[in-house]
């Protein structure tokens, strides 16, 4: 009998020590589920978004696409650019369905249709019309290229001549607006902060981001009047200003807590005549609660295909654009990202 009893206080004990586990795992699971959920609640996924510079579809690139595929300025680096929620750049011309043929010596531009195959290879999402080519075909043209990108589901802000909130651009909770001040015609410094001042009046709690089309071509530095104006559009509500058209990148500067790029250089161009207008800057921008944060992507353009740099390449590029930026950024820069706090 008493080695009955043993053997059912036994089994008793044994019981008790598996469900103990049982509900110990339970336990550390639960708890560990609940951290997860927390971690996620604090870090939410970030909206993502990727800047490019100028992009022309002409001339020399014309002439490779055709040889090697419409996709081929972006085969190199869709795969990249797909990773984030959509891109942003400068269509520097007009896409029409039966392009002019323009000599290979000319500035104005016609682009084929057939340029979609890249746009979307690439993920371009939203692109500024804002620029001195975008009227190269006259003003059927551009109405042409805005049914186009719309067709292919690709929306567009900005206009090559005004600077109104009819030509600003809503998605997300954010503004793209755009203004180019290249021709004699365009709208005053005075008007476009006007229009800033409106547009955030009316969206007091969308990012900003205003995408400029100035300065002198072929310049490492911006001038004074594009510091000014950055400097007036930030002080009456653009959270960014991201510049093009001098087909090199200029510096990075920071003003009152926000970002300026002067300018992204090219990203899909033909003026193979100087290492510096082979080269561009992407800059990934995501979008936290409390921060956005910037990430620098130095790109080359290898007979008009847009390749990331790596490795020297990319810091060696990197610390050359650190030297010509804000100092208090100088850091950041070299190291490829930048953290600005809401």
């Amino acid at each position: 009998m008493k080695k009955r009893y043993i053997f059912l206080i036994l089994i008793i004990v044994l019981i008790g020590i598996f469900l103990s586990e049982k509900i110990l795992t339970a336990e550390s699971e639960e708890s560990f589920n609940s951290k997860i959920e927390e971690q996620k609640e604090e870090e939410p996924a970030p909206y993502s978004i990727l800047f490019a510079g100028d992009m022309m579809f002409d001339r020399g690139v014309e002439k490779i696409m055709k040889e090697s595929g419409f996709s081929y300025p972006v085969d190199m680096i869709g795969s990249f650019s797909s990773k984030f929620n959509y891109l942003v750049g400068n269509l520097e011309g007009p896409i029409n369905e039966e392009p002019e043929d323009f000599s290979d010596e000319s500035m104005k531009f016609s682009f084929d249709k057939r340029v979609l195959e890249s746009l979307n290879k690439a993920n371009f999402k939203i692109l500024s019309l804002a620029n001195n080519h975008t009227l190269n075909t006259g003003d059927a043209g551009l109405e042409e290229t805005k049914k186009i990108l719309k067709e292919s589901d690709i929306d567009y802000f900005g206009d090559p001549i005004e600077c109104d909130d009819m030509h600003v651009f809503q998605k997300d909770g954010i503004v793209f607006y755009g203004a180019n001040t290249t021709f004699p015609m365009n709208c005053t410094s005075k008007e476009i902060v006007d229009w800033v001042k409106g547009v955030k009046f009316y969206n007091p709690e969308s990012i900003f981001i205003s995408l400029m089309h100035w300065g002198e071509e072929y310049k490492a530095k911006s001038l004074k009047k594009e510091q000014d104006l950055a400097h007036q559009m930030i002080d009456n509500g653009a959270d960014i200003v991201i510049g093009g058209h001098p087909h090199v990148v200029q510096e990075i500067e920071i003003y009152n807590n926000h970002l300026i790029f002067y300018s992204l250089g090219n990203f899909i161009f033909d003026q193979y005549f100087s290492k510096e207008t082979q080269e561009g800057l992407a800059v990934g921008l995501e979008i936290y609660p409390n921060k956005k944060v910037f990430t620098l992507y130095p790109v080359k353009n290898k007979v008009s295909q847009v390749k990331l740099m790596e490795g020297e390449e990319k810091q060696a590029f990197l610390d050359s654009l650190s030297e010509k930026s804000s100092e208090e950024l100088r850091d950041f820069i070299k190291q490829g990202k930048i953290e600005i706090n809401n």
